[in-house]
């Protein structure tokens, strides 16, 4: 082969795949999917227009692009108290919620965790920032603590103590030739140029009535309580404003003084002169910060709708990119290759409220079902908890804790079951229809459960008709939560708050009663041996197990078969050792979730972060928290597996994220091999996967002289190589083949790809 046709060939062959790699993710990365519609601050720096709140998102002024920020790509945290910006040093400062501190400049984010880790009695809250001469000034609820962004460093801190008693700063601002602090204890003054700031005796009481902010507008100084506005005359408040309710952030514009008003029945920006005269008002918000960019442009966080562009006081604009509609992200499924989230949720069994419905991702873009966005009939449907699809109609069914079940038709659509005869009230509770679970069985029946009504367990069968299940027990235990349905067709119906678990039999024959079976599973040998009766999850694993997750550990029924046999079936309570340690399986765990990948291991969600653990539970694949992973949280609510692409998508209490896992569903054929990254970049240290394998199948990696490069068995329908032969060395630049075959060699596959040393 001469060297320009190699070239050539070696071109073709990455533009080939390029298009396929710019839409994989490689394995072992994480991805965010945050909902950016709820805002507490905003602030511009340089082209960009910044809001925070849960996360961290900004706008561009220039080319009305957006981005986000998260622990993937920079930021240390989530929860976000404060931005604001100093022009003279560029940096701006990122306050979180639990004091931690992030800086950026120029696209680079560093850590400042200090105030986060002091060991301080009592609040660390960051109340506000003030800079001067390329210093920030944070003030505290334990003192005011100077911070050198260039140095990344604490200079100094003020500790404001009058007698026993710490005053929190909550304000600071410098006012002909002295800084004014607003505090707890009242305003206190100190001359600018003192050379013992920290000694508090050195500052001077103005007023001793508790402030909550001053600064200077129009070479003015002010300061305000919790809701009045006041000018300061010669020491003296001249009183200004009373609102309506609490002030949420005070900021100075231009042309213009700005004061937040979100509480009661007052959601408003109200606006003031040069003079400090209330001159105007803005409404239909619900305004946290704001901030003048030009005259009359306002951006506005705003707590409904996120980041708001406001102009001449009257038009708004909403920004947001395309994202899951809520962070609230209860449950999770998958539905034809598309990720469904329930943003709703029951606390202690009691209704949130919430009315942020169905988002689904489909092709990387969401699609949101609620009434904001008018969907019919999500007027009255609160909390959806479980979300199903009908692969027949593509008809999308959402459970409702509290609205019944709502069916979302294609041209949107759609009809509420509630009260009907067989999705009924809760019992003692009219008005009120409490739907937990819904699943479709391979017949395609959609079972329902109907928490705390008279009958518990409904089905809308394919052909349209209904059926509904009663089981003989109290009215206390008519429990009913999340469905899983066996391999011998058996539904298993969670039933919380301590009830345990009911599984049915019914024969294949749903319209027959007499022939039904009932089973109530909890603690105790011979009963089901269950773990704990409070009950958060049940799963079906890839050898027909069912795992169920509980307030103490998890319980494995290996033959579910054979529940209503006479020798029955109690879950395995397995021991395990991991390190040095031995005991049973998950024991002392709240056990939230749990999820199967392509190779049959299991996903373990909890309250303390994730495990993967091995097909058989004896090994700790991966264990990953908030601290050592980009997980916005530890509580994980729900963990689902996406069968075709991997993809780990995990739903905790602080919004969506996803990983990339290493194994999928095995295929049929290895027809759709496909090799990513391919190219292999120089110096990429990251997994080179090859996909869409038969499960469980042989790989073999060599070079063009046939050599053996490396050698490994898939991950369900995947494989995945570090990139190193057996001597832990990178191989030399050149062609690769990656030979497959099944365990009876009747499939087989051959690729190949390019590998840059």
């Amino acid at each position: 082969m001469n060297r320009s046709f190699a070239a050539l060939f070696i071109l073709c062959f990455c533009l080939c795949f390029s298009a396929i790699w710019a839409q994989q993710v490689p394995v072992g990365n994480w991805q965010t999917h945050f909902a950016y519609n709820q805002a507490y601050t905003v602030e511009k720096a340089g082209d960009r227009i910044f809001a925070g709140g849960q996360h961290l998102w900004s706008y561009s002024l220039s080319d009305y692009s957006f981005n986000a920020y998260t622990k993937v790509n920079g930021l240390s945290d989530v929860g976000i108290r404060l931005l604001r910006y100093d022009e003279s040093s560029g940096f701006m400062i990122i306050v979180y919620e639990n004091s931690n501190i992030d800086l950026w400049k120029s696209g680079s984010f560093y850590n400042i965790p200090d105030i986060r880790n002091a060991n301080v009695t009592g609040s660390k809250r960051i109340n506000s920032v003030y800079f001067s001469n390329q210093l920030m000034y944070l003030c505290t609820d334990f003192g005011i603590v100077v911070l050198n962004p260039a140095k990344r460093e604490i200079k100094e801190t003020y500790v404001l103590q009058n007698g026993t008693k710490v005053l929190s700063a909550l304000d600071l601002c410098r006012y002909n030739g002295y800084f004014y602090a607003a505090t707890s204890g009242g305003l206190y003054k100190v001359d600018e140029n003192s050379q013992s700031l920290q000694n508090f005796a050195n500052w001077s009481l103005v007023d001793g009535r508790p402030v909550n902010f001053c600064f200077t507008f129009n070479s003015q100084l002010y300061t305000a309580t919790e809701d009045s506005l006041f000018d300061v005359q010669s020491g003296v408040f001249q009183f200004r404003y009373t609102g309506a309710t609490v002030f949420q952030r005070i900021r100075s514009g231009l042309q213009s003084l700005y004061i937040c008003e979100s509480g009661g029945n007052r959601r408003s920006i109200m606006v003031f002169d040069q003079l400090g005269q209330l001159k105007d008002s803005i409404r239909n918000i619900n305004p946290y910060d704001v901030a003048e960019i030009n005259p009359g442009e306002l951006w506005e966080a705003d707590y409904w709708e996120g980041l708001v562009k406001i102009t001449d006081l009257q038009n708004k604009e909403v920004l947001k990119p395309n994202a899951v509609f809520s962070n609230a992200a209860y449950n999770l499924r998958i539905y034809n290759n598309d990720l469904y989230v329930a943003s709703g949720a029951e606390l202690g069994w009691v209704s949130a409220l919430n009315s942020d419905g169905i988002s689904k991702l489909h092709d990387g873009v969401w699609t949101t079902y609620n009434r904001f966005l008018n969907t019919p009939g999500m007027d009255t449907v609160i909390d959806i908890v479980d979300v199903a699809v009908d692969k027949k109609n593509n008809y999308i069914y959402g459970a409702s804790y509290g609205g019944g079940l709502i069916e979302i038709h294609p041209d949107n659509t759609s009809t509420v079951y509630k009260n009907d005869g067989y999705i009924q009230y809760q019992i003692g509770n009219p008005g009120v229809s409490l739907v937990m679970g819904l699943i479709f069985d391979d017949q395609n029946n959609l079972w329902i459960s109907n928490y705390s009504a008279p009958d518990q367990l409904v089905v809308k069968k394919n052909d349209g008709t209904w059926q509904k299940f009663s089981f003989p027990y109290n009215v206390s235990e008519k429990s009913a939560s999340q469905i899983v349905i066996d391999d011998a067709g058996q539904k298993w119906l969670l039933a919380p708050r301590g009830i345990g678990i009911y599984v049915l039999n019914d024969n294949g024959s749903i319209d027959n009663k007499n022939d039904d079976q009932i089973k109530l599973l909890r603690t105790g040998s011979g009963s089901g041996n269950l773990p704990n009766n409070e009950i958060y999850c049940l799963e079906k694993d890839k050898n027909g197990k069912i795992w169920v997750g509980t307030a103490d550990g998890i319980g494995i029924f290996n033959c579910p078969e054979s529940i209503f046999s006479q020798e029955g079936c109690d879950a395995e309570l397995k021991i395990v050792k991991y390190d040095l340690n031995a005991g049973l399986l998950f024991q002392r765990e709240a056990v939230r979730t749990i999820a199967v990948d392509g190779a049959n291991n299991k996903w373990i969600g909890t309250n303390n972060g994730i495990w993967l653990i091995s097909d058989d539970a004896e090994k700790i694949i991966h264990r990953f928290t908030k601290d050592n992973s980009p997980l916005p949280s530890n509580e994980i609510n729900k963990i689902v597996v996406h069968p075709q692409t991997g993809d780990v998508y995990i739903a905790t209490n602080a919004g969506l994220i996803s990983y990339r896992g290493e194994a999928t569903e095995g295929a049929n054929t290895n027809d759709d091999l496909l090799i990513f990254p391919n190219p292999v970049a120089s110096g990429y240290e990251g997994t080179i996967s090859i996909k869409g394998l038969v499960e469980n199948a042989d790989v073999r990696i060599t070079d063009v002289a046939g050599q053996l490069v490396y050698r490994t068995k898939a991950q369900g329908g995947q494989a995945n190589w570090n990139g190193k032969n057996y001597t832990g060395q990178r191989p030399r630049t050149g062609v690769y083949y990656v030979f497959v075959t099944n365990s009876d060699g009747s499939e087989k596959k051959v690729g190949k790809f390019i590998y840059n040393e």
